[in-house]
């Protein structure tokens, strides 16, 4: 029976030691790095209605402008003549890295622009309300349970139509843009 005092006697000492080691000038801990200071809700929904505005909407130098703006491009595979593609990450403060994924797509007559953004919100950051406003578009936002949220907005014009939800922590949001006609070759 003597095993389990000796035992015990080991673990306390090991505990101890880190304690006596210490002497005044130690005493001071240094305090752990921290990830990137938290963005609002409303810079966040400016940075993904830019990003996907800008990546669905038809201007050849918008990606040049996402790489220039922070965004990491992924390699993308060819897409054929009537369909251009954008998809790239980003990190965001408090929210870590967001996933884009934007195209154009060109029909005989009209062009249509889509973009998904997708990242993890586990601890409820986002206010989903603080996507009016954004380039004009209103909407209405109804929430669930456990922090799940879901909401739709538009454009006055109605050429920008947004819908995004949260569930279980996880975030899309999507963007349709109606180009309108083709532009002449």
């Amino acid at each position: 029976m003597t095993r389990p005092p000796l035992l015990l006697s080991l673990c306390l000492l090991g505990l101890a030691a880190p304690a006596l080691a210490q002497d005044a000038s130690s005493s001071a801990v240094s305090a752990p790095e921290t990830a990137a200071a938290s963005i609002s809700s409303a810079d966040a929904f400016k940075i993904f209605v830019e990003a996907c505005t800008d990546a669905s909407g038809g201007d050849l130098t918008a990606y040049d402008r996402l790489n220039d703006s922070g965004w990491v491009p992924n390699g993308t595979d060819q897409t054929g003549p009537f369909n251009a593609v954008y998809s790239g990450s980003r990190e965001v403060g408090g929210l870590g890295e967001i996933d884009l994924w934007g195209s154009v797509q060109s029909f005989p007559t009209q062009r249509l622009g889509y973009c998904r953004v997708d990242f993890s919100d586990p601890n409820n950051l986002l206010d989903f309300n603080d996507m009016n406003g954004q380039k004009g578009l209103t909407g209405s936002v109804q929430t669930g349970e456990n922090g799940n949220v879901y909401g739709a907005w538009e454009t006055p014009d109605k050429k920008l139509l947004v819908i995004g939800d949260r569930s279980d922590g996880a975030v899309e949001l999507e963007f349709n843009l109606i180009l309108g006609d083709k532009p002449k070759q």
